[in-house]
């Protein structure tokens, strides 16, 4: 839906950018673009009350009004005017389903996954469990496999080139790591993939709720990690390269001479005297 609505909104603000460029800059926020599209349409219909109601701030407002006056857009018939509002009400409409959605998976979670939701929250326990095909692949797992689902690039570059191999896959989205620095978090991400091993295996097997008795553990250790490695490792020195001597090319002339010179330099072979095969007379 993120994807979805990412698409849609670029299109709405290069469209309708054309009868107000202006607005772009004054609401960098998708919904608030979208809602005053929607609600207002062209920019002469705009007014102080409407975009009251529309929760602009008192700076916004004054933004919006001056800009309107002075805009160098295009002007918007009623034609084009109707189906630019009819798009901007669909994204709308997106929006609500979005929320709707994210309300279901927290429900959803607590019957299925409920120590994994307490862990790393609704959304990112999905992304996981869809990741590795189910709650029941999730549960088979090993905590290594889990600490890089969703950066399988990644990891089959390393295996084929030798690169770098990857710390974390989509549970780089937990605050913790993603919010550390970059030298801690690896360590975060491990402690992170243990946990969620454990979480998935008691979700599957037992049902039995420890959640909370998980997080505490992992918020230990994650403060562990942060008083252990409180600054960056050193770098190892890379050995320096002897540089090679620049030799230029001989010509084909300068060979040829030098071919010349070691022949003459050479002594000459002596020539053995063949004997007759009846000896001296």
């Amino acid at each position: 839906i993120d994807k979805v609505i990412n698409l849609l909104v670029s299109r709405l603000r290069e469209w309708y950018g054309l009868h107000f460029p202006e607005l772009d800059e004054i609401l960098p926020k998708h919904p608030q673009y979208v809602a005053f599209v929607k609600e207002i349409g062209p920019r002469e219909n705009v007014t102080r009350e409407r975009l009251e109601k529309l929760g602009f701030s008192e700076g916004k407002i004054e933004k919006i009004l001056r800009a309107a006056e002075k805009s160098m857009g295009a002007p918007l018939g009623k034609f084009d005017s109707e189906i630019i509002r009819k798009l901007a009400s669909e994204i709308s409409d997106l929006y609500k389903l979005r929320e709707q959605i994210e309300d279901y998976l927290e429900m959803a979670m607590d019957e299925v996954a409920p120590n994994l939701k307490a862990l790393v929250g609704a959304k990112l326990a999905a992304r996981l469990m869809s990741l590795a095909g189910g709650l029941k692949e999730l549960a088979m797992m090993p905590a290594s496999t889990i600490q890089v689902l969703g950066a399988e690039k990644a990891l089959f570059r390393h295996l084929r080139t030798g690169a770098k191999p990857p710390k974390h896959g989509v549970i780089f989205q937990y605050p913790a790591i993603n919010r550390s620095p970059w030298w801690q978090r690896g360590k975060i991400a491990r402690a992170l993939a243990g946990k969620l091993a454990i979480a998935a295996r008691v979700d599957y097997f037992s049902g039995e709720y420890i959640g909370e008795e998980l997080k505490k553990e992992l918020e230990q250790r994650i403060k562990e990690i942060k008083e252990k490695y409180p600054n960056p490792p050193k770098r190892k020195a890379k050995p320096e390269k002897k540089k090679k001597k620049f030799k230029p090319k001989k010509s084909k002339k300068e060979k040829k001479g030098q071919k010349e010179r070691r022949g003459k330099g050479k002594p000459e072979k002596k020539k053995k005297k063949k004997k007759s095969k009846g000896g001296k007379r």
